[in-house]
Parts: structure tokens; sequence; C-alpha cells
């Protein structure tokens, strides 16, 4: 440290230090005696800092690995200088240890925002853990380290590749039979925007019917081809944009796939009611990032894929598409009965592919293997693609299937059955989704919620 140019004379230095230590020690001594007095606001002081600190080591990683930070909308002061040099994945590691340490050394006091920001210090510590390791571990224990996920029991789909056999006769395979068949709706490209932006507006008109957004959120729809498909990200106040890459909407069935789980009742809504739930300006700063392969984030996509069915149940999908999107598609009315029958068949035999994922994951079957199994038990138009996505993600592809099997299972356990008590109880499991395991979510969502407390008129009643 260099030396101040300021000398003040030996025997008034020795003064002012007496004075320093007395004044310090009675500032320490008032802390202590605020600490014991004060209880909970006193305990809670850190926290703030604490989650500053999750929020910069994330962001951290995200300038390490740019798909791993989803979106990011908090103070510009916690995003690392893009000056600051790179730190190893070793240095960030263990700046989260020392966090992780700190939050389970504190005592929390019963606070719900403490024990929220340690398990999510928990799941991206480990997080990193995994990307550190020479070879990937194994699938089943991907997910319950990172996303607290037991291994469901893997289902026998022969019946419904059966039923869809008997809908769609013919020579070739079944795959060739279902593609042959989709191919019969495929939009016309000059009608693909028009489609989606009805689709749209027809989710967010149904899923305000049960959640009251605030009157200032807004989604920005922009069309390109630098996406692969779909790509929503959230902003904050409220504001989202989606790009879509019109190849992505090209199936009928599809425009109204992407408009419910990319925005209502999907991503775009899920964040404005956690926004509103808080507040704007006040809310948690480390509710302000993202992270893409976290608990709540997969969460999150297995509730976006249920909301699909929450918004249209099977009858009020058919009258939809029959009455409304077919003829803005240019396709006869009468062939939607058969479309929607063949659709449900495939999005219920979508879980088919998770025990194959797994096993190529595992290295148990090889990529020319898991491929072929995915074209015939799974009846993946892609797999090559699929299997691409699980080398890069892992086990975050279980947010697209077991995940919303689970969210579905949470959600229908409701008693009474009703519209009401669904989308409160889904209301919940999104509530709770980085506070806790899914596994835990469904005892939280009864005893914390209630099976049969129907849906409130306000945002405070349905965020309890």
């Amino acid at each position: 440290m260099a030396r101040t140019a300021l000398q003040l004379p030996r025997r008034r230095r020795a003064w002012l230090t007496i004075v320093f230590a007395a004044a310090l020690l009675a500032a320490v001594t008032l802390w202590w005696a605020y600490r014991d007095h004060a209880g909970a606001a006193a305990i809670g002081a850190p926290i703030d800092g604490q989650a500053q600190q999750f929020v910069t080591l994330g962001l951290t990683l995200g300038r390490l690995f740019p798909t791993e930070v989803d979106s990011y909308f908090g103070p510009a002061a916690l995003v690392p200088s893009a000056n600051q040099p790179l730190p190893s994945l070793d240095r960030l590691r263990s700046d989260l240890a020392q966090l992780d340490l700190a939050l389970r050394e504190q005592p929390a006091a019963g606070e719900a925002r403490h024990g929220r920001l340690a398990e999510r210090t928990k799941r991206l510590l480990a997080l990193v853990d995994i990307m550190r390791l020479p070879t990937p571990l194994p699938f089943d224990e991907e997910a319950r380290r990172l996303y607290g996920l037991a291994r469901s029991d893997d289902r026998d789909y022969r019946e419904t590749r059966a039923a869809l056999d008997r809908l769609l006769p013919g020579g070739g395979s079944l795959t060739q039979r279902v593609e042959e068949f989709r191919r019969q709706f495929i939009i016309p490209e000059d009608r693909r925007r028009a489609v989606f932006t009805r689709a749209l507006a027809e989710c967010r008109k149904r899923t305000l019917q049960h959640w009251p957004l605030p009157s200032s959120e807004r989604l920005d729809v922009e069309w390109t081809s630098d996406v692969g498909a779909a790509w929503h990200r959230y902003h904050g106040k409220f504001r989202s944009s989606l790009q879509i890459n019109p190849q992505a909407v090209a199936f009928l069935g599809s425009a109204t796939d992407v408009a419910c789980h990319e925005a209502y009742p999907g991503h775009h809504t899920q964040f404005v009611l956690a926004e509103a739930a808080a507040g704007t300006g006040h809310g948690p700063v480390e509710d302000n990032i993202v992270l893409l392969r976290s608990p709540g984030s997969v969460v999150r996509e297995g509730a976006a894929d249920f909301g699909v069915s929450l918004v249209f149940p099977p009858d009020d999908r058919l009258a939809f598409e029959r009455d409304v999107l077919f003829p803005m598609a240019g396709f006869p009315p009468a062939k939607a009965a058969r479309f929607e029958r063949v659709r449900q068949l495939l999005d219920a035999l979508a879980p088919a592919a998770l025990p194959i994922l797994r096993a190529y994951r595992d290295r148990r079957i090889s990529a020319e293997a898991a491929a072929a199994a995915l074209d015939q038990e799974a009846l993946i138009a892609s797999p090559e693609a699929l299997l691409g996505f699980v080398d890069t993600f892992g086990a975050y592809a279980i947010g697209y299937t077991g995940v919303r099997e689970q969210v579905r299972g949470i959600v229908d356990a409701g008693q009474p059955p009703g519209d009401a008590v669904r989308w409160a109880r889904l209301r919940r499991v999104l509530r709770l989704a980085d506070a806790m395991p899914l596994g835990r979510v469904a005892a939280a969502v009864d005893s914390g919620f209630g099976a049969t407390r129907p849906c409130g008129q306000s945002l405070k009643e349905i965020t309890p």
C-alpha cells in the first residue's frame, strides 16, 4: 500500500489510534447487541450480499459457457466486466463452494428466501462439478444431482403405437406413414404468421380467464431464420421477446404448441407472474438470472408443455383448430378430427424417447442404435437432432417428457377436479420450482395451497 504524503506527529497518531480502537470496539459491541435483539431481521442482513454473489457467479459461468444463462434482467453492476480475464472453472467452483458453505452454516431463521438461495447455490455448484468431470455422469445420477429428480417408472407404449398403426394403415414403417400424414398439414409459408398469431391470441385469451396478468405485459414476436426453432427470452418489467423460425410452426399443430409453450401460459406468463408476485423492481435479485440447467428451468419446461393441454382440453382444441386454424391454413375442416387424434397419440408417445435417451447417454447403446430406436419406438422424425441436444445438455431433456408427466400428476391430483383447481395447482408448482426438488413439490402443493382451494381473482390470491 502506498504511504500517504501527510505525516502526523507520532504522539498525535498514537492518540488517534486509541480513539479509533475505542470507537471500533463500541461499534462492534453495538452490532452484537443489535444482532442478539433484532432476531430474523439482523440474521437476514447478509442475504442480499450472498444473493448478489450468486448472481455474479452465475453470470461468470455464462461468460465461460454462454448457453448456461438463459436470460438476465437484473442490475448491470452485477455483470462481470468483459475486460476482466476469464476465471477458470476451478476458481469458479471454489467461489461457489464458499458461498454454499456460508449459506449452510448461516442460521436460516425460517426465512424462505434463504432456503431458496441455498437450494439454487447447491444445484449450481453441482452443475459446475459435473462440468469438470472428464466423462458425463449417468443420466439418472445427473438428473438427481442437478434437478433433484428421481427416476420414474418406464411405461409400455406398444398400445399407443398400435393405435397409430390402426389409424394410419398402409405400407412402409409407421414413422414414414406418420410423416406422410403430417405433410398434408404443412401450412403454406405465406399463411404461417397469420395462423400463429391467431393461435397466440387464443392462448392468451384462455390463459387470462384463469391467471390475471398485468396490463403492461408484452410479448414481442420476431420472425427470423437466425434461430433453429423458437427462442423465448424474458427482459423484465413484464416484457419478453420471442424469436421464431417460420419452419418451427410449419406443421399446423406446432402453431398452437409453440404459442402455448413459449407464451401463454408458458414461459412468458411464468416469468410475468413471478415478477408480479414480487413487485417490479423489488423482487430478490437472484430471481433476475435464469440459469438453463437448473431445477426451476426444467420444471418450467415441463409445466409449459403440460400447459398446452390445460389451455386446450381435447374437445376445445379440436373445435378451435377445425373451425379457425384449418380454414386459415387452407385445409379441409372435415380432416380435423383424424388430424387431432393422430396428434394426441404422438403427444402421448413422446415420453417413450426417455429410456432411449438414457441408454444413449449412459453409453449402453450407440448413436446409430439410439437413432433407430427413436425412429421406431418414439416415432421421432429427426432423431439425430434430439441426440445432439442430449450430447450438449444431458438430462435436461427430461423436462420435455418425464417432468411434463410429473407436473400433470401433481396438477391432476387436486380434488374435486376442475379447471379452477388445476390452474391454481399449476401456479403453485411454478411458485415452488426454485425452492425445492420436484419430488417434494406434490406434498407442498397439497399442504401449502390446498387441493380444493379455488383459483383467486387477483395475483396475490393465486401466488400463495
